[in-house]
């Protein structure tokens, strides 16, 4: 079934498969994905379709076995991800749990599961977190996380992950969500009270280390967290608490991370309150709020380091008096939102206002001559940010005949940003911008004969963005003073999408789809290093994306004896950009290159079901981006900042008896070297620029288990199962010495909870 692609693609699709993991090509690649990719996906395969429902080839279906169809809620219409025509993941509450035994980290986590986004760097900066090559924006239960005007690069780690149910991932520009969404949503889901009685809960003891007995090491930690739920009568609640103390990060040979950015010595605490209150089957109103807080104080400081030849590491030490912990002071999530069935003729109403407050400490920096900063002082830099919003939208639902099934989505968002990036000591580093955005949206969806689904939509985005008088904040006292003329930055933009699936087999879906993606890319970063003194002559264009992709969703029942299963995913995809989004370095500051971009790849996953005790998983995920340089050509390449080497994941779970269940984690991925040193005109040395370092494969293996005794459950989580030394993508591909940092050594955690 799938050799008609390969057939109808082969003259161009061979030497991509020949040539994946080298030097990626891109010759043809834009006439291949518009001329071949969609019609072929699309059309070619017409026949074979047609003919596969014959009974002979269709077979005997078994109900029991059929795939679960899986509601996916972030595409805010409710649907059935393999009928969406977009690549969707999720990561179900399991996942979530048993992965969050080996390292409750939501990066961890998405890294892990997610084909497109790299894995976890082992710390807490997210600057290097992209999705096929794009910006993500990141959402709890619809509430935006992501801070446009001043990313924080810490959008994952706003939540623990004891306080979610599942995680959504769509993929690929959205014209539904409008600002951010370049790359695709990640929409994080807060856990619910499901429980019909009054009152129940879970309490959880977990304690991590990496030698349990060698207590000197001070790598132990702890975690606590309690749950409670119910529902009495038209009223339903949940509570959920975590408080976690890490230990100090250590390599596999015994010595201490660099505490920069990093998970060890953290304090975390979540607090996730939900209420509930049912007027009527039809119309419920729910309030939820989050807490997140996450800070690192401990007894060490980063020393040494040199990029390709010694890692940094942490040693004993003290911070300055006048430096902040590092982390996230706060991070607050609020929403009330209404839901109504049938408000009228067919038709489903949501409003929701929601509210967020974030505060972000970066590292302290201390004055460096040869690398000078904020007017050659030491210092330490903060974001802040509010945000206040509203949504409202209405669904209806048209059944023109039997053979016709029409929804319709429309609705409006407004949302009110505040943020600004000053300095601990009060100097303003980025200034405070505040941007107002108003998006009226629609959205339609045809299913022809359940056998085709249609779908169509746009969205205009109107944002005003007002900045202040400021003054730029010079690297050097002698550097002229640039002093801003503010104003308001309008920004104009209609995003469109369009996509098309066949449902008549679920052994064989394809799907095709076009969608614009639209971005004001990390505004004040351009604001803090303006040359000109008019608001109006400084580069803030915004990004706009123009995303392809074909794809399909598989689903095989009893192919490897009776009760068994297996479920395929995959897609190619194409974007293109005619104002860059990368970041790269120029005197030791990140500044956006607004060339040209491609970027193109390729994902695959697979779930199989062998036997009641035993299943497997893997992913395949492999990406390239190419800039266009000032003579014309296609020559050159994205940085490691937004494209990471492919990633190849794996899982096995067996259960050997009814209560224990074991489950193998294995992580690999490649290399990338598409960047030459240069002779650093000061040194004189040959280094490689930063986010252009040379990266090398890693291969980790972590286990998790489970064994329940009645109303208790005893659980193991060890991360890098081998205790093998690496470097993390991310501190290879950035060639920082001050970044060149290893991963986690063995991690070994036991826990205990008690449900009642």
């Amino acid at each position: 079934m799938y050799l008609c692609i390969a057939l109808l693609m082969r003259q161009e699709v061979s030497p991509l498969l020949v040539d994946w993991v080298g030097d990626f090509p891109t010759y043809h690649v834009h006439r291949m994905i518009h001329r071949k990719l969609l019609l072929t996906l699309g059309l070619g395969c017409h026949s074979f379709l047609a003919m596969a429902q014959s009974p002979s080839v269709h077979g005997t279906q078994h109900p029991d076995h059929e795939l679960q169809d899986v509601v996916v809620v972030g595409s805010r219409m409710p649907e059935i991800k393999q009928r969406a025509a977009a690549s969707i993941t999720i990561i179900p509450e399991r996942d979530i749990r048993e992965m969050s035994q080996i390292l409750p980290d939501m990066q961890a986590i998405v890294g892990y599961f997610i084909p497109g986004v790299p894995p976890t760097g082992n710390n807490v900066n997210e600057r290097y977190n992209t999705l096929r090559g794009r910006s993500i924006l990141v959402l709890i239960d619809g509430i935006p996380q992501s801070t446009p005007l001043r990313a924080t690069s810490r959008d994952l780690r706003s939540i623990d992950p004891a306080a979610v149910e599942r995680i959504e991932v769509i993929k690929g520009a959205t014209a539904i969500f409008g600002n951010g969404a370049n790359g695709g949503i990640i929409n994080i889901v807060t856990k619910q009270s499901k429980e019909k009685r009054p009152f129940g809960g879970q309490s959880q003891l977990s304690y991590t280390d990496h030698n349990f007995f060698k207590s000197s090491e001070k790598t132990a930690g702890y975690r606590l967290s309690q749950q409670v739920y119910g529902q009495a009568g038209s009223l339903s609640y949940l509570v959920d608490g975590v408080y976690q103390h890490t230990g100090s990060a250590i390599a596999a040979n015994g010595v201490y991370l660099s505490p920069r950015y990093g998970l060890g010595d953290t304090r975390t605490i979540n607090t996730l309150a939900k209420l509930g209150y049912r007027f009527s089957d039809r119309t419920q109103l729910e309030l939820m709020y989050n807490f997140f807080r996450t800070e690192q104080d401990g007894p060490l400081v980063a020393s040494g380091g040199k990029y390709l030849v010694s890692p940094r590491i942490g040693v004993p030490g003290t911070q300055p008096a006048e430096a902040m912990p590092e982390g996230l002071p706060y991070n607050h999530n609020a929403y009330l939102k209404l839901s109504s069935r049938e408000v009228f003729a067919q038709t489903d109403l949501e409003v929701s206002l929601f509210g967020r407050s974030i505060k972000s400490v970066a590292d302290y920096r201390k004055h460096n001559p040869k690398s000078p900063r904020w007017e050659e002082t030491s210092g330490q830099a903060l974001t802040k940010a509010s945000q206040g919003g509203a949504r409202a939208q209405l669904l209806s639902r048209l059944t023109p005949s039997s053979q016709l099934n029409l929804q319709l989505l429309y609705g409006a968002d407004f949302l009110l940003d505040q943020t600004s990036q000053p300095l601990v000591d009060g100097r303003y580093w980025v200034p405070k911008m505040t941007s107002v955005n108003y998006a009226p949206f629609v959205q339609g969806k045809a299913v022809l004969s359940d056998l085709l689904t249609v779908k169509a939509g746009a969205r205009y985005d109107w944002i005003d963005v007002h900045v202040p008088d400021y003054t730029v904040l010079r690297t050097k006292k002698s550097d002229p003073l640039v002093q801003v003329a503010g104003g308001t930055l309008g920004y104009r933009n209609l995003s469109l999408n369009v996509g098309a699936t066949y449902n008549g087999l679920k052994v064989f879906q394809p799907f095709v789809s076009y969608s614009e993606g639209f971005s004001i890319y990390d505004l004040g970063r351009t604001l803090r290093s303006a040359k000109a003194d008019v608001l109006s002559k400084i580069e803030t264009d915004p990004v706009r994306t123009h995303n392809y992709e074909a794809g399909f969703y598989s689903h095989l029942s009893d192919l490897f004896g009776e009760g068994t299963r297996l479920d395929l995913q995959g897609a190619f995809y194409y974007t293109y950009a005619a104002l860059g989004s990368d970041l790269i370095s120029q005197n030791g500051f990140w500044v956006v290159d607004r060339s040209p971009q491609r970027i193109y790849g390729m994902e695959l996953s697979a779930e199989a079901t062998l036997s009641p005790k035993l299943s497997l998983g893997a992913t395949f995920s492999a990406l390239e981006g190419r800039k266009r340089l000032a003579d014309g050509s296609w020559n050159g390449y994205m940085s490691g900042q937004s494209i990471p080497p492919l990633k190849l994941t794996a899982h096995v779970s067996y259960r050997p008896i009814k209560d224990l269940s074991l489950r193998l984690f294995a992580l690999h991925t490649g290399s990338r070297d598409r960047f030459a040193p240069k002779t650093n005109p000061t040194t004189k040395e040959s280094q490689y620029a930063e986010g252009e370092g040379v990266v090398k494969p890693i291969s980790l293996l972590s286990l998790q288990g489970a064994y329940r005794l009645g109303a208790f459950t005893v659980g193991l989580g060890v991360e890098n199962l081998l205790n093998t030394t690496y470097y993390p993508i991310q501190s290879q591909l950035v060639a920082r010495d001050a970044e060149y940092t290893q991963g986690n050594g063995r991690m070994v955690t036991l826990s205990l909870s008690y449900r009642y």
